[in-house]
């Protein structure tokens, strides 16, 4: 059995490389349970979810072995409940706040202050009919809280949502709401779909993109301003890599890389997908 722990590797890493670092240990507080992470590039910070604990857990960037976080937001005035195996974190670095997705039946996403430590009550929270985030799948218990993700320069928050009677990846919608959004509001877009994501999704604002993947292809889908899409993504073939659920994505503009993990034989698949990051892209589907 696994024991839990956050392992850093290089860029350039490949088959049977060992990780730099990894965060583990007792005093870690990491849990086999925990299955979402989030890096926040302007403080150096990573956040991670404790779904067994109801808790969020903030390391410092260059954590390394058996460290503890830095801050651990956890209490009943933090209303965190039930938020399953997989729950899910995201970090808006730029207004200072983090957002935790809890499953039914609530159906709510929480914002926190970044620097919020102990038990502390939610900034706001996003719930209610007019929000749609209950679209049926999101079972009680936990499973299939959605993902989320913020693009600051439009001042957007992305939530996908998973299709009614399925699980991960099945296919669902993407609502698309102003990032600083409260209460029982209605999203100002809406992705129609299906959007097959696995258990994550990134959004590379310059280009107003939403880059998923599933199963054998790269999704790239158009952000659309108001209204609901239903215009298609762009598919890129992903032929490395075998059909399976996905448990994490992350983009490296820099590189013009996407980096994809798999649950087939715990794997991380980097591509080389120029088309995400060199100029503003008009998506079409491609069979």
């Amino acid at each position: 059995m696994n024991h839990p722990q956050i392992a850093a590797f290089a860029r350039l890493a490949k088959e049977n490389t060992p990780y730099l670092r990894s965060i583990e240990g007792q005093k870690s507080l990491l849990g086999r349970t925990m299955h979402d992470l989030a890096y926040d590039a302007i403080h150096d910070e990573i956040v991670v979810t404790s779904p067994l604990t109801q808790a969020i857990l903030t390391f410092r960037g260059g954590a390394s072995g058996e460290e503890a976080p830095i801050r651990v937001i956890q209490g009943p005035k933090t209303t965190i409940q039930g938020v399953g195996a997989t729950g899910k974190v995201a970090i808006d670095p730029d207004n200072n706040v983090i957002m935790l997705a809890t499953p039914a039946p609530r159906n709510e996403i929480l914002f926190f202050a970044r620097e919020a430590n102990g038990d502390v009550a939610p900034l706001r929270t996003i719930a209610g009919p007019d929000t749609m985030l209950d679209n049926g799948a999101q079972r009680e218990g936990g499973g299939n809280v959605p993902a989320m993700r913020v693009d600051p320069g439009h001042n957007l928050l992305l939530i996908m949502t998973n299709g009614r009677g399925g699980g991960n990846g099945s296919g669902g919608r993407v609502l698309v709401f102003d990032r600083n959004a409260r209460g029982n509001v209605k999203p100002k877009a809406i992705i129609a779909g299906p959007v097959r994501a696995g258990n994550q999704f990134e959004v590379y604002g310059p280009n107003r993109l939403l880059i998923a993947h599933s199963g054998r292809t790269l999704d790239i889908w158009k952000v659309p301003e108001s209204g609901e899409s239903t215009e298609q993504p762009l598919r890129i073939p992903t032929p490395l890599v075998r059909a399976s659920a996905d448990t994490g994505i992350a983009l490296d503009p820099a590189h013009k890389e996407v980096i994809i993990a798999t649950a087939a034989g715990n794997t991380i698949v980097t591509f080389s997908v120029p088309e995400v990051f060199d100029r503003p892209t008009t998506t079409s589907s491609s069979k």
